[in-house]
C-alpha cells in the first residue's frame, strides 16, 4: 500500500484506521488530521470493496470483533470520539457502513408483572 500523506507530523491517523478496517499493520506515516476520502480511495485501489467486505465477513464468522481493536500504540494521541467519528466516515467512504458496530437501545418490550412489581415499589419512607 502506498505511503499516504505525512506532511507536517502528526498523529497515526491513517494506520490506526486501516487497521481498524483490516486488521493490518500498514506505515502510512502521520497525519495532522485524517484525510478519509484519500484513505478510502486508497484502500480501494489497493484492496477492493469485495474483499474488504469478504474479510467482514470472515472476522465475523470466525466470532472476532470488527472493526479491529486499534492497538494502543497506534491510537496514541487520537482522541476517542475523534477517532470513532473518523471511523465511521470511513466505513461509509468503503461501503461498510451496513457492518458498523452500533450502539442501539433495545425495542420497546411490554411490562411483565413483574416489571409492575419493581415500577410500584418505594421506599418506605415515600408513604403508600
Amino acid at each position: 500500500m502506498a505511503e499516504l500523506s505525512s506532511a507536517g507530523g502528526g498523529r497515526p491517523w491513517h494506520q490506526a484506521l486501516t487497521f481498524a478496517v483490516t486488521g493490518r499493520r500498514v506505515d502510512l506515516g502521520e497525519q495532522p488530521r485524517p484525510e478519509i476520502a484519500q484513505l478510502g480511495q486508497q484502500l480501494l485501489t489497493d484492496l477492493g470493496r469485495a474483499p474488504l467486505a469478504d474479510h467482514v465477513l470472515s472476522t465475523r464468522a470466525a466470532g472476532r470483533p470488527w472493526p479491529h481493536p486499534v492497538p494502543a500504540d497506534l491510537m496514541q494521541g487520537l482522541g476517542y470520539a475523534q477517532f470513532a467519528a473518523a471511523l465511521a466516515e470511513l466505513q461509509a467512504a468503503l461501503g461498510l457502513e451496513e457492518w458498523a458496530e452500533t450502539r442501539r437501545v433495545g425495542q420497546a418490550q411490554p411490562t411483565t408483572p413483574a416489571d409492575r412489581r419493581l415500577l410500584d415499589e418505594v421506599p418506605p419512607h415515600h408513604g403508600t
